[in-house]
């Protein structure tokens, strides 16, 4: 009982902004290293 409700605890860390802004710095990060479809020809 203690474990399911540790998991529903950690289940839900992230706002939606928190989310979106997540999103869109891996994004970022992708396209740098080369990750993305843009990039994918080095």
């Amino acid at each position: 009982m203690v474990e399911k409700r540790r998991q529903e605890k950690t289940k839900r860390t992230l706002t939606r902004a928190q989310e979106i802004t997540y999103s869109r710095d891996f994004k970022l990060a992708d396209q740098a290293g080369g990750y993305t479809a843009k990039k994918a020809k080095h």
